[in-house]
């Protein structure tokens, strides 16, 4: 159970990089890498994964000073996140 609250925080890492931070280098931390690949199999995660592409922008937007909160509502955003997986 602890797996399912700690996972979307490490779902962010990628696209946290894009703020200057570079957050647990995936080449140090092999097992946190397959402990990620096991994750995203769960179907629990699949259901209410977010993709990079959309954190990163949320993050561009924030970066400008215009997060897009709401980035997950509209249907072509929803259509795009479900092409993903």
């Amino acid at each position: 159970m602890a797996d399912l609250h700690l996972y979307p925080m490490f779902e962010r890492f990628p696209s946290v990089h894009k703020l200057g931070v570079d957050v647990l280098p995936a080449g140090k931390f092999p097992r946190l890498g397959a402990w990620m690949s096991t994750m995203q199999q769960q179907d629990c995660v699949r259901k209410c994964w977010i993709s990079t592409r959309l954190h990163d922008h949320y993050i561009a937007g924030y970066r400008v000073g215009n997060p897009d909160c709401d980035v997950q509502l509209d249907e072509e955003t929803v259509a795009m996140q479900n092409s993903v997986l």
